[in-house]
């Protein structure tokens, strides 16, 4: 599933969700019912063939996430820079 395959409220609620949202708070943020965001990620769940949300989170996760080394996907982290109070290594 794309973002293209997402309505703008889908989208939405999975932005709420993923920043630690309830239903309940996730259905007050976007004008409907608990019953209504239930439903939603219910919808979510079966056309991405996950069995709990956690699965539903993981897929989606994972859909969000480029590959390493392609356009936007992640790269290796830099070397790390010694702090203010730390001694450069040797």
């Amino acid at each position: 599933m794309t973002d293209t395959e997402r309505s703008a409220r889908e989208q939405s609620l999975i932005g709420l969700l993923a920043a630690g949202h309830t239903d309940a708070s996730a259905a007050r943020a976007l004008g409907v019912s608990p019953r209504s965001v239930s439903s939603m990620v219910r919808s979510l769940m079966d056309r991405v063939g996950a069995d709990n949300r956690f699965q539903l989170g993981l897929a989606l996760g994972a859909r969000e996430q480029p590959a390493a080394g392609a356009p936007g996907g992640a790269d290796p982290a830099p070397p790390r820079v010694p702090g203010p109070d730390e001694a450069p290594a040797r």
